[in-house]
């Protein structure tokens, strides 16, 4: 996106004031606790996860009626749709995931459909502004042969993202049935505040399901408590397994997370601290795993995956291997339980074809390959796998070998959740230790489209208010952000290179 084209369009992305955006009232001092306290960041995290759940248990009569719908389209012969964006677009593919290892082999394998702005490569690198095209989500739609005897079933944490809301538009173009909606911020302010966000809600043929969880444990970082919770919702619908909420409630808030937590996190900070890289295997929840170490790299400014190809030239942090996948497209098969399925759009000027995605290798050769890139820099492995017989977790390194034993490993979409929660609460506090937010601001988000460079401008302001420095136009601050961008150095924080800029104009 291009200065003047921001600010002409810049009211659209105006979203501080939605609560998904705020900043929590508990966690001010998070990223002090990461570093001094982690039994207390921990159980903080754990409570404010908690709550979330709750805001879906209040939900279960309209989570029923929209299970009920999915399941009139399957037993119909239709097809349901998942749309979602960043977050919400991975979490629809891990229900879909989900959805086709519990009906693998059946007539119902390949009945669930996820897709999300930038396509099944978004999973593994963000795919820049594609979120802000309303006719992209309605063509990826439609390229994936939706039909009017199908569903759709779009999910956006804020309740605004204009490609997913594009996918609504589609559905009720192109489908007799009825598309539904689901978003993580009070409905009432949506319609007053977001024209695009109001037609749909505002729609009679769109079922809306708020989900209002409130502030995120991290400003901003929707990937959080609102996936959380709509995951939850969603997999409950899809599964008819309703009283999973409550098996959560109960089940989470007894578990002794810091024992099995804070050695990993302790383990990984240190390792990025002493100019090591770290290599998660998994042969349990290889989507789970990629999902999260792909949402770190523009929430915290990291180098995102690179090629299996790719011999030089800037690496990420983290890495996954699936020791028992032996090729790319297995590993991919792995990851979403089918090949992975790539934009054929000739306009792109970034490649989102399925040869792009092969590309990306994660097999069993990637810990070897990996060892070799880093090179001279240490490789450290950590393992997490479940072992379903005995209900347990494992994290496994050469330092440490931990277990989590729980009732919700029993339920595959619990399982899920359960694994999205904890690695969401790891690589939070591992980048805490690793000075990546202040308090609970992003510090090291990226500007990288119309909704990133609004939150970018509003955690500016909020720093030069706390900081004591002069006021500065939001015109001001959007030109500082579109001249400083180009010029950072590979791992450099937009936010600090501009407020250390105004500080030394004082």
């Amino acid at each position: 996106m291009q200065l003047e084209a921001f600010l002409r369009t810049s009211q659209s992305f105006s979203l501080g004031h939605l609560p998904t955006e705020g900043f929590h009232p508990s966690t001010g001092s998070l990223s002090t606790l990461a570093k001094t306290d982690l039994d207390s960041a921990i159980r903080l995290i754990q409570d404010i996860d908690l709550h979330a759940i709750d805001v879906v248990k209040e939900a279960l009569p309209l989570i029923r009626t929209l299970s009920a719908d999915i399941h009139a389209t399957l037993d119909s012969g239709g097809k349901v749709f998942l749309s979602g964006c960043g977050a919400t677009g991975r979490l629809a593919l891990a229900l879909e995931s989900v959805f086709r290892s519990i009906h693998s082999g059946g007539p119902l394998e390949n009945r669930v459909q996820g897709l999300m702005a930038g396509g099944d490569f978004a999973l593994v690198k963000s795919v820049e502004n594609f979120e802000d095209h309303p006719d992209y989500g309605e063509r990826h739609l439609l390229d994936l042969g939706f039909r009017d005897s199908d569903l759709l079933i779009a999910i956006t944490e804020g309740g605004e993202t204009p490609y997913v809301i594009g996918t609504v538009h589609g559905a009720l173009a192109h489908s007799k049935r009825n598309p539904w909606f689901i978003f993580c911020n009070p409905k009432e302010v949506l319609c007053q505040t977001v024209e695009r966000s109001r037609q749909i809600l505002e729609n009679p043929r769109v079922n809306a399901l708020g989900l209002p969880v409130g502030p995120m444990a991290l400003s901003g970082s929707t990937r959080l408590q609102a996936a959380t919770a709509q995951m939850l919702a969603v997999g409950m619908a899809l599964t008819r397994n309703f009283f999973l909420v409550d098996l959560f409630l109960d089940e989470y808030s007894k578990l002794e997370l810091t024992p099995f937590l804070q050695p990993v996190i302790e383990w990984e900070a240190f390792a990025y601290l002493a100019n090591a890289v770290v290599l998660y295997q998994t042969s349990t929840y290889p989507i789970a795993v990629l999902t999260d170490t792909t949402e770190r790299s523009p929430t915290f400014s990291l180098t995102p995956f690179e090629k299996s190809t790719d011999t030089q030239g800037p690496h990420s942090l983290c890495y996954l291997s699936i020791p028992d996948a032996h090729t790319a497209l297995e590993s991919w098969r792995r990851i979403l339980g089918r090949a992975p399925i790539g934009l054929e759009w000739p306009e792109l000027t970034i490649p989102l074809d399925s040869r792009s995605i092969l590309e990306f290798d994660f097999g069993r050769e990637a810990t070897q390959r990996r060892k070799k890139r880093v090179h001279p820099k240490e490789q450290r492995i950590v393992r997490l796998d479940g072992h379903h017989r005995t209900g347990e977790l494992e994290f496994k390194s050469d330092v440490f070998d931990l277990r989590l034993q729980t009732n919700l490993m029993q339920d595959p979409v619990g399982e899920q959740i359960l694994v999205k929660m904890l690695l969401n609460t790891l690589s939070l506090l591992v980048m805490g230790r690793l000075d990546r937010y202040d308090g609970n601001i992003m510090t090291w988000v990226r500007a990288s489209n119309g909704k990133l460079i609004d939150r970018t401008l509003r955690y500016l302001e909020k720093l030069i208010e706390r900081k004591g420095l002069p006021p500065r136009s939001r015109e001001e601050l959007t030109r500082m952000i579109f001249e400083t961008q180009p010029h950072l150095a590979p791992d450099e924080a937009l936010i600090l290179r501009i407020l250390d800029k105004l500080s030394s104009q004082e």
